[in-house]
């Protein structure tokens, strides 16, 4: 049985919040027990310079049956692993299945210790949006969800998934469908815009864009390197940003949590 180091770095990334919560629930939790636990974004953050001395949590969202580039460009990323004890948190809206075994084939052919992995079901934030009531609901079982993961680190009782055959499938075509995502097509279907008649020019959605995808001062458009993860609208302060048609922002947490 392996159980978790004393000190445990957590790398997460969160487009619109549900993740972060989840991994600051796993984290307090972590940290009442006494581990000396740490929260890193994943987008501000070299996965060559990990220390691999600590124990390394990532926990991100799923998008199109696994996450997002960004993430897969940080895990492609590390370093080898020395034996590191490794967890994984992600959060859903219903369903990923191109995730959780092909993470942990990629870690374990890294030199890593697979620990556990848990998938959280939160408010669903594109297309499908929950009521505020059902959605607070969710949140906190996600939140208690993450806590008992906690737990099940700390006793050596969690689990991580095998690989069905299924999952490698699912991987490749999320790999597929999100290199599209940089796509002219997919900007004219999906793209991320902004009202100019709203716009206070505050510059939130700019400085907190993981992917610099709204780079040029006083030029408020969004670029091709967007991957969707709907934290400009999220942060928005004068409701100025939508992803495609969509009639509705979904925010978890506030801009302040990401600075």
């Amino acid at each position: 049985m392996r159980l978790l180091p004393e000190e445990i770095d957590i790398y997460v990334f969160s487009g619109t919040g549900n993740t972060l919560l989840a991994a600051r629930a796993l984290a307090d939790e972590l940290s009442a027990a006494g581990k000396r636990t740490r929260l890193w974004p994943i987008e501000r953050s070299d996965p060559a310079k990990i220390d691999i001395r600590r124990g390394l949590g990532l926990a991100f969202p799923v998008a199109a049956f696994s996450t997002y580039p960004l993430v897969w460009r940080f895990i492609d990323r590390l370093p080898p692993g020395g034996g590191t004890a490794a967890f994984m948190l992600d959060t859903l809206a219903g369903f990923s299945g191109g995730i959780v075994g092909p993470l942990r084939r990629i870690l374990t052919c890294k030199g890593y210790t697979p620990l556990g992995a848990i998938e959280i079901i939160m408010p669903g934030n594109f297309l499908r949006m929950d009521p505020a009531e059902k959605a607070r609901a969710k949140i906190v079982r996600g939140q208690v969800a993450a806590r008992q993961f906690a737990h099940a680190l700390l006793a050596g009782e969690a689990k991580w998934p095998r690989i069905p055959l299924a999952a490698d499938a699912l991987y490749l075509l999320s790999r597929c469908i999100t290199s599209l995502w940089r796509t002219r097509l997919s900007q004219r279907l999906l793209a991320m815009r902004i009202d100019p008649a709203k716009c206070q020019k505050c510059g939130l959605c700019r400085r907190l864009c993981p992917t610099s995808a709204i780079a040029v001062p006083e030029k408020y458009e969004v670029d091709t390197t967007c991957e969707y993860c709907q934290r400009c609208a999220a942060v928005c302060p004068a409701d100025a940003i939508r992803c495609g048609r969509s009639a509705t922002v979904y925010r978890a947490i506030k801009a302040e949590d990401y600075l």
